[in-house]
């Protein structure tokens, strides 16, 4: 009798110490995403639904450059978790959208407009999400001072000028 051969898979099997389960590649590739400063990461957990996938990891890059630049820093990133990526696609288009294919996790880093238009999270509304919480937020400057929210003025470099309505014996350390 002829030995038995498996077809099912696509890449050869990691060494054992080599092994990283889906939930934690995905956590890793958002956790990559938001160091480069990609917004609204989601995690949604396909592996019911999906045969071909486990996690999806959905970001919102700035611009075009930006998320390949995000597909770049996440595929080097995987690889040397030994999670190498098997496919891509996107990145020499005007779509807006770029897919990476991490085989169990396929990363999908979408321009805001692009986002909103496919909406993926509305498509995949009744899988479970996993829990993210991104390190980075966006702050968007003040209108009187043009200093981000939640910045102390006195660690940005030159004086300390006073805002509108304020006397220099108002700011602190003056």
């Amino acid at each position: 009798m002829a030995p038995l051969v498996s077809l099912g898979s696509h890449r050869p099997p990691p060494k054992e110490q080599e092994l990283i389960d889906a939930k934690e590649m995905a956590l890793a590739a958002a956790e990559t995403l938001d160091s480069r400063q990609a917004t609204d990461i989601r995690i949604l957990d396909v592996s019911g639904p999906l045969a071909i996938a486990d996690f999806f990891v959905i970001a919102t890059a700035r611009n075009r450059r930006h998320a390949q630049a995000l597909a770049n820093e996440l595929s080097m990133s995987m690889k040397a978790q030994s999670c190498p990526r098997l496919n891509t696609a996107g990145l020499e288009g005007e779509s807006g959208w770029v897919l990476l294919d991490f085989d169990e996790v396929v990363v999908h880093c979408f321009l805001e407009e692009t986002r909103e238009f496919y909406s993926l999270e509305s498509l995949w509304a009744d899988v479970p999400v996993l829990p993210f919480t991104p390190s980075f937020v966006a702050e968007p400057a003040t209108q009187e001072q043009g200093i981000p929210q939640g910045r102390n003025p006195a660690h940005l470099p030159g004086p300390v000028v006073p805002g509108p309505g304020e006397s220099p014996s108002d700011i602190p350390g003056s």
